[in-house]
């Protein structure tokens, strides 16, 4: 009863469902801006405002170089042995992580314990890699932000806690079996015997913990929580800070681990990863919330886009084409939307509707390199 229970929840229904009552609220400030990608000049600095397509390694640029761990871009077609060369020259030493310089929701992360796994882990990958030292910390959060243009004021907009797929032994059965008990744990067995077959063997034995997947994301297993307890003056000030510190960041999340949470109450925490407008305040799908708390949340976030959208734009900032919006799918998913593209120009006119990014007010990444 309680595997049928958690496959209902709301944690895993179909994205469309839970941003159904989004779309009011998008086409309403589309028609107000005249503008169908409104969204996309909320984060000026992140290519598409970091709706998707957006490189990592462009926006780690933008943060200042301690809030984040040290990171080496490797360039797609890098043969194995200057890999190899670049990481041990940087003084890397593992664990490490591995990603795509580009993707969404910890596709292609992995965690590495030597170079063979590093370059296993890049194998069969067709674009630029980063190679990231491990942010050390027990515990990993989301924190959704949001920005005046005007003030220039930072507000934490909510705290997302993880719980990282884990399973607690018996001292009888595998981790593979513990998986297949709980529904979450279920629907991870097939990716993890891709590359962690031998941890998936062994026989916890009784009382033992045991964390299955180092990654902190929602399709990976973890369980996300409102973690609105944590929220302190000092966390609210750092943020601010942080935030404050970049240049043509307005909204999105930051996904940061800290020792603890006392650490992350007091301000501390290392930064992962940050996203852009299209980020989501992953506490939304918290277990024990219902669909209507989930909904209400998720239209509370949403409803700062349209207002920094507009602020921006009375700047000159001006959102990108949804014609270039088209392209980019068509790049980025390889979609075949040749005839939309066509529909777009005729019924627009020319698609370079918007002068060149580098030209608007609010000025792109800032040119720093990666963390040497």
């Amino acid at each position: 009863m309680r595997r049928l229970r958690d496959r209902l929840n709301h944690e895993y229904w179909p994205w469309w469902l839970i941003y159904l009552p989004v779309l009011p609220m998008y086409l309403w400030q589309a028609v107000r801006m005249r503008r169908a990608a409104f969204f996309t000049n909320v984060c000026p600095a992140i290519d598409m405002g970091g709706f998707f397509g957006e490189r990592k390694s462009d926006i780690y640029a933008l943060l200042p170089e301690e809030s984040y761990p040290k990171t080496v871009k490797v360039v797609a077609g890098t043969p194995a042995d200057m890999v190899i060369a670049q990481v041990r020259s940087r003084g890397f030493t593992f664990p490490l992580i591995v990603k795509p310089d580009v993707g969404e929701r910890g596709d292609g992360v992995r965690k590495v314990y030597d170079e063979a796994r590093m370059l296993e882990a890049m194998d069969g990958h067709r674009s630029d890699m980063l190679v990231q030292e491990l942010a050390y910390g027990e515990h990993e959060f989301g924190l959704m932000f949001a920005r005046e243009p005007l003030s220039g004021r930072t507000v934490l907009l909510s705290i997302t806690g993880k719980h990282f797929l884990s399973v607690t032994g018996d001292g009888d059965h595998t981790v593979e079996e513990l998986l297949s008990m709980s529904y979450r744990g279920d629907r991870q067995r097939a990716r993890l015997r891709t590359y962690a077959a031998p941890l998936l063997e062994r026989v916890p034995g009784v009382g033992e913990r045991v964390r299955v997947e180092p990654i902190g994301n929602h399709c990976r297993g973890t369980i996300f929580w409102n973690a609105e307890v944590l929220r302190t003056p000092e966390l609210e000030g750092a943020v601010e800070r942080l935030i404050g510190a970049t240049t043509g960041l307005y909204y999105g999340r930051l996904d940061v681990r800290s020792d603890s949470e006392e650490i992350l109450r007091a301000g501390g925490f290392t930064v992962i990863e940050l996203n852009g407008v299209s980020s989501e305040p992953g506490h939304i799908y918290d277990p024990a919330w219902s669909i209507w708390r989930c909904w209400a949340e998720l239209v509370r976030h949403v409803r700062h886009i349209g207002k920094i959208s507009e602020q921006l734009h009375a700047q000159g900032v001006e959102p990108e084409t949804l014609h270039a919006l088209v392209c980019r799918c068509e790049v980025h998913f390889g979609w075949r939307l040749g005839a939309v593209r066509r529909i777009l120009v005729l019924f627009t006119g020319s698609p370079a509707t918007r002068p060149p990014r580098e030209t608007q007010v609010r000025p792109g990444p800032r040119q720093v390199p990666l963390r040497p």
